[in-house]
């Protein structure tokens, strides 16, 4: 099982590579049939499956922008598998407009140290309570 220090490596590890546009290096964090739930709230919101929809959707995401960052604002281990990565993101999109933003992802980390699970969610909040959930028996 990964340790609470090894999950927070991982998801810091995840938003370095993020942020150099690492995709090799996103993909190697990831479970070859990893899940990737985006809450309807945010803009890229949907269920992708495995490394191509995984690229999928963080594709969409970062195509719409001329630069986008994320701070690791918080890191917190919940529970054997789980941690919450509080973001803080900015960005400037192709249009010129800039927007900063705070969002939390949920990272499910199985005993081989390798992200089985990733969510996105507008808070930190509801990402601790998803984690919760997915914790219980």
């Amino acid at each position: 099982m990964a340790s609470r220090d090894q999950r927070k490596a991982l998801a810091e590890a995840g938003m370095d590579a993020f942020n150099s546009g690492d995709v090799p290096r996103m993909l190697a964090a990831l479970s070859q049939d990893v899940e990737v739930y985006a809450s309807p709230e945010m803009a890229n919101a949907g269920h992708y499956r495995g490394h191509d929809g995984f690229v999928s959707w963080i594709t969409s995401w970062t195509d719409a922008w001329d630069e986008v960052t994320a701070e690791v604002t918080d890191n917190t281990a919940i529970g054997k598998h789980h941690v919450v990565t509080a973001v803080h993101q900015k960005g400037r999109g192709r249009d010129g407009i800039e927007l900063t933003m705070d969002l939390a992802f949920l990272f499910e980390v199985n005993d081989h140290g390798v992200c089985t699970y990733l969510a996105m969610l507008p808070t930190s909040e509801e990402a601790v309570e998803m984690a919760e959930k997915r914790e219980a028996p």
